[in-house]
Parts: C-alpha cells; structure tokens; sequence
C-alpha cells in the first residue's frame, strides 16, 4: 500500500513535467522558429520479489515476479521538423529553408538561431532585432567586391551593411568608338570626337581623340587616317598617344584597339594611372560623310550605397546610386551533427553541448545547409491541436494518480 503511494507520486510528477512542457508549446505557438518540445516517460526501478529461473528436472522455468516502483521523466526533446514560412515584407528578414542555423556574437563567443528577424542598428551592423547581437558572416572587401569565405568565423565577425556611407566609383577601362571616317575626305581634313571617362575616384575627366585624313598607304592604296589622343588632365601637355588606322577593301579598320595610358595631374584627379583600351573595330572608312564618335565606356561615377538585396545564399548585394552593384557581405550559416543536442538559453537562441557537436559553419546551400528566403520568417512549429489533445490526457493521467 505505502509503495503504491510513492508510485502515484511518481506519477504525479511525470505529468507535471508533461502539462509542464505543453503548457510551454502552447504559450509559444507564436514564437518565431520554435521547436515544439516533447516528453517521453520510462519506468523506474522494479522491485525484484522472486529471480527467474531456468528450466530443470522435468520443470520448465518461471518468469522474475517483479513489481514496478513508478515512473519518471525518460527525455525532454524538441521536435526539429521546420515551421512554415510568413511573409514580412523586410528586407532584413531571413528564413532558413531546410537545416542550419543563423549564427550569432557578441564580440567573444557564438550563440545560433534559426530566427531571422534581423534589422540594421546606428551603426548599420546586421543584428537580431530582439538582442542586438550581430549577425556574423563575411564581410567583402570595400573596394574589389571580393569576399573570402575562408576565414575563419568569430565573435567578432559582424555583417555591417553601409547604407549612405559607402561610396565607390569605377574608373573607365574601355571605350568604344565608332561610325565612319568619309573615305573621300581631303587630305588633312580633321575630326575630333569627344570622349568622357572617369577615374579610379569617380572624376570625370575629357578624352578628347583627333582623326586626320592622311595619304593612301603607298603599297596597298588603303584609306589611312591618323588619330591622336589627348586629354586636359594629364601631367604632359603632349598627346598621350599618336598613330594611324588603315582600312581593308571593304573599309573596316584593320586596327582593332588603342591602349591609351593617362597619369592625371593633382589635383585633377586620381593620382593611380589610367590605361584605357579603345575599341575602333567598329570604326569604317567609306564614302558618304563622317558618323564617327563614342558609343559606350564602361566608366561610373562615384555613387553611395542606397539599398541592398539578400539572396538565396545570403549574398547581400548593394545597388549605388551610380546605378552599379557590388556584393556587401555574406551570411553565414551553421551546422550540427544533432542539432536536438543544442541547450537552448532563451531569446531563440542556442549553444553548443558535447553532445550536439561543433558548429560547421559555411555557405547557404553547401554541404546540406538550407537556402534562405529573404523577407520571410519562421513560424512555431507547435500543432495547437495536438497539444490540446495531448493536454487532455496528462490532465487525465494526473488526476488518476493523485
């Protein structure tokens, strides 16, 4: 009698921890990216009342006679399975769409999340919205675009996204020229063209390019017109370069290209030199007047950063106001081998155990992480149906044990 009354104790307090545990779900149905939690109940101890035994002298054997000594809680795990996707609308919102986990820092250690509700602070880092820690990631170099997913992620490694203070300009690398140089032009007729480049700070400076008829190739009879390149800016006041294009039988230029190598003066400029390739193969020489002059050069002015796009491998992408786009940064994403082995220390957020394994961090999409739905988060897990109905029987199996 009195050992059944410990085993209603028992009893009692497994379905605590149960209505303990649904009522936490419940309250969470709303919680970004929660994991509906779950218990699982084993039986304790048995008291021994009489061993088996085997088999012999003509007997069969006889089965233990033991009596159970009650129950207790056998595990407390989380249902991993990924909730379902709402839309926000917010360029900083992020949803993990499969395994992984944003990670996260606060200058010395890395905690993880599957969270997404990110905004920008005073000073544009990336961070959750409900703790200011930064989101990490890789951070591209300001000037080439380039990011190096090799480096090691740390605490330290925040995503900090620039909006109206990054500027960068591109300086001109190619020019194309083209149209016709009127073959029956007179010897010594000239044609200047004007040309707008710009350099490695986004100053725009003039190419100004010269066409002169000249004679006739001597062997050949080929129409000739010598060109020469100057430019205002430049510390010479001779022309930055001279030579002649020749033309075939159908009257395109045999010359296809001029590299062009400027050193501007200060102040009027970048003090890093210019070689700029000119593209004249589209340039002809027939009859019919003169259409010469500058198609494209692939120059920009300097710009600011005025927005920025995610995409599905956590690329952010800054579009400027010089109309160019450079990618900013990259977020990370984390791994575990049993991510039901994270402890989870509130706010959404999760640390490493021995038993969950090191965070393998890397790139969304590679090596079974995830890709990421910009402006989405993830919805709880928790089936409010199911934890009613769960709730109803822990209720019972309460009731029946006190």
């Amino acid at each position: 009698m009195i050992q059944a009354m410990y085993s209603g104790i028992a009893g009692l307090k497994a379905f605590k921890s149960s209505l303990d545990v649904i009522g936490n779900n419940i309250a969470n149905v709303n919680t970004v990216a929660y994991k509906a939690g779950r218990v699982t109940f084993r039986d304790a101890l048995s008291q021994t009342i009489a061993g088996a035994t085997s088999p012999a002298g003509g007997r069969g054997g006889t089965n233990p006679v033991q009596v159970g000594l009650g129950v207790t809680v056998g595990a407390i795990d989380s249902n991993m399975a990924g909730g379902s996707p709402t839309s926000t609308g917010r360029p900083t919102d992020m949803m993990i769409e499969g395994q992984g986990y944003f990670v996260l820092g606060d200058g010395s250690r890395k905690l993880y999340t599957r969270d997404g509700g990110f905004a920008l602070d005073a000073q544009n880092n990336l961070v959750a919205a409900s703790t200011g820690m930064k989101v990490l990631g890789w951070q591209a170099d300001s000037s080439s675009g380039a990011i190096d997913t090799t480096t090691p992620i740390t605490g330290g490694s925040g995503i900090n996204i620039p909006v109206g203070l990054l500027s960068i300009a591109r300086q001109t690398s190619n020019v194309d020229i083209g149209g016709n140089l009127d073959q029956s032009a007179a010897v010594g007729d000239s044609i200047p063209i004007e040309s707008q480049i710009y350099d490695s700070l986004g100053v725009i400076h003039r190419l100004n390019i010269k066409f002169t008829r000249a004679a006739n190739d001597a062997v050949t009879g080929a129409p000739t017109w010598e060109y020469s390149i100057s430019c205002p800016d430049v510390s010479t006041t001779v022309p930055v370069k001279q030579g002649s294009i020749t033309f075939d039988e159908n009257g395109q230029s045999t010359v296809k290209s001029i590299v062009a190598d400027l050193s501007f003066a200060v102040p009027n400029g970048s003090l890093q030199p210019l070689s700029i390739n000119i593209n004249t193969a589209s340039i002809s020489s027939i009859s019919g007047g003169s259409t010469i002059g500058q198609r494209n050069q692939d120059g920009l002015a300097l710009g600011t950063l005025e927005s920025f796009t995610i995409g599905r491998d956590g690329t952010i992408s800054g579009t400027f106001t010089n109309g160019s786009n450079r990618v900013i940064a990259q977020v990370a994403i984390a791994q575990f081998t049993n991510p039901g082995g994270l402890a989870k220390i509130g706010n959404n957020t999760l640390t490493e155990t021995p038993n969950s394994g090191t965070a393998q961090i890397g790139l969304a999409g590679t090596g079974g992480r995830g890709l990421i739905s910009p402006g989405f988060l993830e919805s709880s897990n928790v089936d409010l149906a199911q934890e009613f109905a769960a709730m109803i029987v822990a209720q019972r199996g309460f009731q029946a044990n006190s």
